[in-house]
């Protein structure tokens, strides 16, 4: 995953919201007292939030999985002069060796790539794990209803000048996942259309399941929010924002 797609993975995904994210975690910060120095930014792919809070003056790590991806982030850090530490490692099997952090981030729906229950349980207290005492820990994860119902059996396209992709859902009742069959076509410098394809999965979890595994993993949940507010999630909500601290 994200090997190919890694070099124009920003080009996609240029209408994505990230400066009002951005401005989100800032409320989450203030609304919760949050004065972190040092941030773990976890699946944090070609540094879209790692690098805007970078920017705002905090210690930054950022730890993915795809080479690719972190290449990708390495240059737009180092094009702005930021000192961001970036680590090539699985979520699930971190090894940060002594260093602690005082917020964990992991945004963008990078945990929804865990496949169960066992697994997102085993990153929470790996997460537990890497923060000081009294730490926060704050995620967003897509809901079961986006990826059931937005995501679903669906079929999405994209013809643009020069890049054309097909993304073709199948979701998984049992599983509660939606496996994503994605084939891009990229136009080269001599015109030629280079085509590659990648699989991508993502599992819904339930809101109450989620609190339970934190709580599991030692942490105290402060606060669950609907997208871009500070009130509960609806039925509807197609992301959701866990705020919690290391207890």
């Amino acid at each position: 995953m994200y090997s190919n797609f890694a070099s124009i993975y920003d080009r996609l995904m240029q209408d994505v919201p990230y400066a009002g994210w951005m401005r989100y975690l800032a409320r989450l910060f203030a609304k919760h007292n949050i004065k972190p120095e040092e941030i773990l930014d976890i699946g944090c792919g070609t540094g879209n939030v790692t690098i805007p809070l970078a920017e705002m003056g905090y210690k930054l790590t950022g730890l993915d999985m795809s080479p690719e991806m972190l290449a990708v982030a390495e240059e737009k850090a180092r094009s702005k002069g930021l000192k961001v530490n970036l680590l090539c490692q699985d979520m699930r099997a971190m090894d940060l060796a002594d260093l602690s952090f005082d917020l964990v981030t992991s945004m963008t729906d990078s945990l929804n790539y865990i496949s169960n229950a066992s697994e997102l349980q085993h990153v929470f207290r790996q997460a537990y794990n890497q923060l000081k005492d009294i730490g926060w820990f704050i995620f967003d994860l897509n809901s079961a209803f986006k990826i059931k119902e937005v995501f679903g059996n669906n079929v999405f396209t994209l013809l643009d000048e020069d890049i054309a992709y097909i993304w073709e859902n199948s979701y998984d009742e049992a599983g509660r996942t939606c496996y994503m069959d994605l084939t891009f076509f990229v136009r080269k410098a001599d015109g030629r259309y280079h085509r590659f394809s990648e699989e991508h999965s993502e599992t819904a979890y339930e809101t109450s399941e989620v609190c339970e595994l934190l709580k599991q993993a030692g942490f105290t949940v402060h606060a669950v929010y609907g997208e871009d507010s500070l009130n509960e999630p609806t039925s509807t909500t197609e992301r959701i924002y866990f705020v919690a601290q290391k207890a």
